[in-house]
């Protein structure tokens, strides 16, 4: 496919995203970054009242040592309106990690989750009208006078939005390929969509590349994503399966990631199909955390939990704990841009 040359269309960056439709909603799409100080920006006071969580922070901070370029990208969406018409109330988070530069990063933060609302959106009006067609048919078949109403006719099922995940990541990948900034570049992605729907909370994570989410919950650590790198067995068969290489650690020699949005050149061994996971929250006392590899590069998936469960047991704030996590990142070696969000379930959180 021809790549478009020239500088990237800025109206292509909104900070505001809408859904497809008559009745058109907006998201008020939420960023913070810094440079080397730990100033963060305490998003609670946007924040309304939620089913969905208690608490969140988010933040990416410049190694600026290390990194000339800032090439992470984080978006935080607490009042997420996945379309018009939703029954549930939900919530958005990702982090994007840039390589190569910053342009994937910055193209996935500001389309991933409007491309992922179009989605939601057409598979919740096959199934309400699927359901109407079933009851109607039902309702004419039968003496009876019964209505006939299948409650969960209005609720999006796991596998229906892991359908819609998938499809937005192959479709913000196909759109890439249109820009010759994508031919050499691409970006890791860790995105959660939190659903609440009649008292239950499921939580829908999917991620290329190597940045995690980590989940904790009555004590246990468990990590919700798959690194995709160079070092990951089972990526290196199915790069040599379509007769790749990977060379010293590296796709082709170039790229240390497996999956990526982005990265045209190296398409098909660098995959854009997603590793999802969905997860109901049952514990009062429970986290989310998504990082970027600045992070995980010199902290184990526990120590991040540990590091995280024991400032909340002291009862600092997600806002201070996110600052404190990024800056013990940097003191332990860390020569990479940090992103961090940890999202707050229950009674885990301070209100």
């Amino acid at each position: 496919m021809p790549r478009v040359p020239g500088p990237l269309d800025e109206n292509k960056f909104r900070t505001e995203g809408k859904t497809r439709g008559a009745n058109t909603t907006q998201n008020k799409v939420q960023h913070a970054s810094q440079n080397d100080d730990t100033t963060g920006y305490d998003w609670k006071e946007y924040m309304p009242p939620s089913p969905v969580m208690n608490d969140f922070a988010a933040l990416s901070a410049q190694n600026s040592r290390f990194r000339k370029h800032m090439e992470d990208e984080c978006v935080a969406i607490p009042a997420f309106k996945a379309f018009h018409g939703d029954p549930a109330t939900s919530s958005f988070f990702g982090v994007y990690d840039g390589h190569g530069g910053d342009f994937c990063s910055k193209y996935a933060a500001a389309h991933f989750h409007t491309k992922l609302s179009a989605l939601l959106e057409s598979k919740f009006n096959t199934k309400r009208r699927d359901s109407e067609f079933s009851n109607h048919s039902a309702a004419t078949s039968s003496s009876s006078s019964t209505e006939y109403y299948d409650i969960d006719a209005d609720v999006l099922s796991p596998e229906d939005i892991e359908t819609c995940y998938a499809d937005a990541f192959a479709s913000i990948d196909k759109e890439l390929e249109t820009f010759d900034e994508s031919s050499s570049s691409g970006s890791t992605a860790v995105t959660c969509l939190i659903r609440n729907y009649n008292g239950r909370t499921t939580f829908h994570v999917a991620n290329v590349g190597d940045s995690r989410a980590i989940f904790y919950s009555n004590g246990e650590t468990t990590r919700l994503t798959v690194d995709h790198k160079a070092t990951n067995q089972d990526e290196v068969k199915r790069i040599k399966a379509l007769n790749g290489i990977i060379f010293n650690k590296r796709v082709g020699g170039v790229v240390a990631v497996t999956r990526a949005l982005g990265q045209a050149d190296e398409k098909p061994f660098i995959s854009s199909a997603p590793h999802i996971e969905s997860v109901e929250v049952v514990s009062d006392d429970s986290f989310l955390v998504l990082v970027s590899d600045g992070v995980t590069d010199v902290f184990s998936d526990e120590q991040v939990t540990q590091f995280i469960a024991e400032r909340l047991a002291a009862g600092d704030n997600s806002t201070t704990i996110c600052q404190q996590l990024l800056a013990q990142a940097k003191d332990q070696g860390s020569m990479d841009n940090m992103t961090a969000i940890v999202i707050r379930f229950g009674s885990s959180a301070n209100h």
